[in-house]
This record gives C-alpha cells, structure tokens and sequence, in this order.
C-alpha cells in the first residue's frame, strides 16, 4: 500500500503464471494466496520463493506485492520462519514484501496481542505487516475493529485491510453498510494507517467503494473467470474492467 490517496487496485494471484500476468497488465499491488485454504490462505513455501524472486527481479514491474500468511493462531513462529524469510527478509536492505494475517479464532486464546507483537520484531520493519479486520468477525472471535485499530498503533503497522473471513456467497456490503465502511476508511486515515477494503467485492461495487478513497481495494474472485469460485482462473479482461472502475472513479474525483 503506497502513500498515494489515490485508490489502487490489489489483485490476489494463486499461481505464478497469474503473477506474470497481472504484472503484464499493470496491476499496482500483487498478492499471492490459496483460496482453497481460506480467506488468507497461506500458498506453499516453493511458490512463495518463486513468486518473491519474480517480484524483486530487475526487470519486473514495480507493483507492490505481498503473500497471504493465514490466520496468526495457526502461525508456528519456527516452522514457518522460512516464510518470513522469503518475503520480508531478503537482503539486508530489501523490505518491499508484505506479508497479511487475520486474526480469525484469536479471542479464543489470551496471548494473541503477544504472538504477533513477537512476529513483527522479527521482521525489518513493521510496515511491512498488514493486519486484518474481518467485517464478520463475531462469526469466527476475531477482535472488533477498535481492538485491531489500537493493536495495529502498539506495534507501528501502518496497513490495515477489512475483509469477510467467510466465504458464502456474502460480500462487504452485506456486513458494513457503505457510511460504515467510509467511517472506518476516514478513522484509519485519521489515525495515519493506510487502509484496504475486500470481501467478495463485485466488479459493479468497485467505483462506489473507491470514492470511499480507501488506498486500496482488492479482489479476487470478481476477476476469476467463475466469479462465484474464487480457485477459477484470473481472467485478464476482467482484471482491465476492474483496474477502469478504479480508474474511472479517480477520473471523476479529479
């Protein structure tokens, strides 16, 4: 998530072949995950490695990138430091990989707030850590939004993305009614986080939502070539209707 105020479009790819093309197609943020694994499903560590040494290749594009890292309760700190290791810890001065955790089943336990404080410290800087918030998380005891807000300040992450932990067919919208959503996207910004917006966002959603001016919006399964199967392949002229919302909607605000 750049500092720009402009909204930008963050494309989940789950194969490095939809890497290199969202790259063709000029996708400001590329993310990697495993649909079938969740809503931040983890992809597997050889296709993590992959995809970072594409992303931080010389002759890339220079979108921003990150891996979705599943939720922190299920984080093993030494069996999945090699994770961290290949997104956030390549070279000594490389911190362009971001790495995502939800924060689903953490109210079960009392030392979340500790687990992830201890994550952040081994990671170069804490920018790049993007917290969720999922807009359902009485469903799956995640912690409400003040809770991750404040969390998020202890520990100097600067990103923050709200999302639906669930994937039935129900989208933001149908969670955080659109005052809602501007009210948190104007109270993250207040409180200088960047903020992104996901959550089965349909591609007929994405110009109302970006003159919400979240920094980023991001989808998957609106640009898969079954919306409703969020593990079909990306297709790229879905990607372009979708990267003409976003730039349609910043057209008009300017």
């Amino acid at each position: 998530m750049s500092n720009s105020t402009a909204c930008q479009l963050l494309v989940s790819a789950n194969t490095l072949d939809e890497c290199i093309l969202l790259q063709a197609l000029n996708v400001p943020w590329i993310d990697l995950k495993e649909p079938r694994h969740g809503p931040l499903g983890r992809p597997e560590l050889p296709l993590v490695k992959q995809f970072a040494n594409r992303m931080t290749a010389g002759s890339s594009s220079k979108a921003h990138w990150s891996i979705a890292g599943g939720e922190l309760p299920d984080w093993n700190p030494q069996v999945d430091q090699a994770y961290l290791e290949a997104v956030c810890l390549r070279g000594t001065h490389r911190t362009d990989g971001h790495i995502k955790w939800g924060l689903a089943q953490a109210e079960r336990t009392s030392d979340w707030r500790v687990k992830l404080a201890k994550l952040v410290e081994q990671i170069p800087s804490p920018k790049q850590v993007i917290l969720v918030h999922y807009a359902d998380y009485a469903r799956v005891e995640a912690p409400e939004w003040s809770t991750v807000l404040a969390i998020a300040a202890e520990l100097k992450i600067d990103k923050i993305l709200i999302d639906t932990a669930i994937k039935d067919g129900s989208k933001l919208t149908d969670w955080l009614e659109i005052p809602e959503i501007e009210q948190r996207i104007q109270e993250a910004k207040q409180c200088n986080f960047q903020i992104a917006i996901a959550g089965s966002i349909p591609l007929d959603q994405l110009a109302e939502l970006s003159r919400l001016e979240p920094n980023w919006i991001g989808v998957r399964g609106a640009v898969c070539r079954n919306p409703k199967d969020r593990t079909s392949t990306i297709d790229p002229g879905l990607v372009e209707k979708a990267l003409a919302q976003v730039g349609l909607s910043r057209a008009e605000v300017g």
